[in-house]
């Protein structure tokens, strides 16, 4: 179930739109919540990226959506999500 859903929008140096939306979904299992988080091109579904975050990343809301605001505001790509969040692990 998607709970929140950040925009952002910025211009590259040569003067490009783009436009991108993070949302963060919450899954629950065997009671404990689960965290994933897609990110996707306002102007073109086919750049979609879904990637679970890892538990010890984020196990509470607050930390799921700390993380959600952080690739927001670096305008993490799409197609970057799934390195960005395998980085974070370490």
């Amino acid at each position: 179930m998607e709970i929140c859903v950040l925009h952002t929008r910025w211009k590259s140096e040569e003067e490009k739109d783009f436009q991108y939306g993070y949302a963060l979904l919450e899954q629950s299992c065997q009671c404990k919540q689960e965290y994933a988080i897609r990110c996707f091109s306002e102007g073109a579904r086919n750049e979609d990226a879904l990637c679970w975050v890892h538990p010890r990343l984020a196990n509470t809301f607050e930390k799921a959506y700390a993380i959600l605001y952080d690739l927001a505001a670096k305008h993490v790509f799409p197609i970057h999500l799934e390195d960005v969040l395998s980085d974070m692990e370490w």
